[in-house]
């Protein structure tokens, strides 16, 4: 009997051993041998080209990851779900992955108002779900920091400033806005705003759109009738490539200035001949520059894959994306939580991917302010 109650105790200690060990390897979205990753993503609705770019350049870096053993022995694993672009969908799409698939972290999310919505659900978690790397320059997730949510591209206003110093430069002075009916657009508008007000100008005219681009000759008269020198562009999708081929039909050679969410192959096919001309801020370098390392690497990268046609400005911040982020996970250790993992990236003050540098602080949860200016020259194409 004494035997048997010893043998029963050696067999509880180990089960509980395992048991616990299981536990705690599998809080918040990691196991012994894996780490998930939530990815809402506009796979249908609106903003459905920009999907492949953001997707496959992500899956090609995280695959190579996990064919070199993963990150501390762990594979990735990404639980992407279609929302839509739609901002109830996507509540319901972080619900899941915060009460069904437990995730360890967001990666990727696109839209202002998408990303808004569910900032309440990440706190609610516990910990905190920390949010990587978003699609939107939005002031509301930087100012004041967010200690779970990490910006890797330059914000709005940083992509606003740039387009403005450049036309005042050329002494531009009937500058339009076009600005999509939703959070994105608004932020976007007010970035404009900001940065002529410091040049003591204002916006000559403006206009909204919605996102399905329904009223897109309503909003092509409001501005064609004002004259404007220049039409900056605060949208993304569909309005984009509507309002350009609609403007065109009622007066040939405006330049627009689009920001950086313009940046895919898909929007380039979708314009053709409307699109040459067009000049857009980039938040990443120029993705088919032969001398930078990080470039190089993201094209032969995505040209193994197979994925050649997916090579574009949103593919390459996206690769970033992924890059940070599994940086992230190597420097928080094995013992990996969300907790570790966010205090590693806040202490992250210099992080040189390749010619492309990510910092962050106690302070800030702004990556980089990097900001371009590429133009869209003839054959569909980018040009710098």
């Amino acid at each position: 009997m004494v035997k048997a109650m010893g043998f029963w105790t050696k067999l509880v200690g180990v089960v509980l051993c395992v048991c616990l060990q299981h536990a705690h390897a599998g809080e918040a979205g990691v196991t012994d041998t894996e780490i998930l990753l939530g990815q809402p993503a506009g796979i249908t609705g609106p903003l459905a080209e920009m999907a492949p770019d953001i997707l496959n350049a992500t899956k090609v870096y995280l695959d190579n990851v996990n064919e070199k053993g993963g990150v501390h022995g762990r594979k990735i694993r990404t639980l992407t779900m279609d929302d839509g672009y739609k901002v109830d969908n996507t509540v319901k799409v972080v619900g899941h992955m915060i009460d069904k698939e437990p995730v360890f972290a967001l990666m990727n999310m696109t839209g202002t108002s998408n990303v808004a919505a569910i900032l309440p659900l990440l706190e609610k978690a516990t910990p905190p779900l920390p949010l990587i790397a978003p699609f939107t320059g939005a002031d509301l997730m930087r100012v004041p920091a967010i200690n779970h949510v990490f910006n890797i591209r330059a914000s709005y206003g940083d992509e606003a400033e740039k387009i403005v110093q450049h036309l005042t430069t050329l002494g531009t002075q009937r500058i339009a806005v076009l600005w999509s009916n939703n959070g994105f657009g608004k932020d976007g508008l007010a970035g404009v705003q900001k940065a002529l007000e410091k040049r003591g100008k204002k916006v000559y005219a403006d206009a909204p759109i919605e996102q399905n681009a329904s009223d897109t000759d309503k909003a092509v008269a409001a501005l064609h009738d004002t004259r404007p020198e220049v039409i900056i562009m605060i949208t993304a999708g569909a309005p984009t490539v509507t309002f350009i081929k609609a403007y065109n039909k009622v007066r040939k050679g405006m330049q627009f200035y689009t920001l950086s969410v313009m940046g895919n192959q898909a929007t380039l096919r979708a314009l053709g001949a409307d699109g040459v001309g067009v000049v857009l801020t980039t938040v990443v370098p120029f993705p088919w520059d032969m001398t930078h390392p990080l470039a190089r690497e993201y094209r032969a990268a995505m040209l193994k894959a197979g994925y050649s046609s997916n090579v574009s400005f949103l593919g390459f911040e996206s690769y970033i994306n992924a890059k940070v982020l599994v940086e992230a996970l190597r420097m928080g250790g094995r013992d990996i939580t969300r907790k570790k993992f966010v205090d590693a990236l806040a202490n992250t003050r210099r992080l040189d991917l390749g010619g492309f540098t990510v910092g962050f602080s106690k302070d800030s949860r702004q990556g980089s302010r990097y900001v371009g200016l590429a133009i869209v020259s003839p054959g569909e194409k980018f040009t710098k």
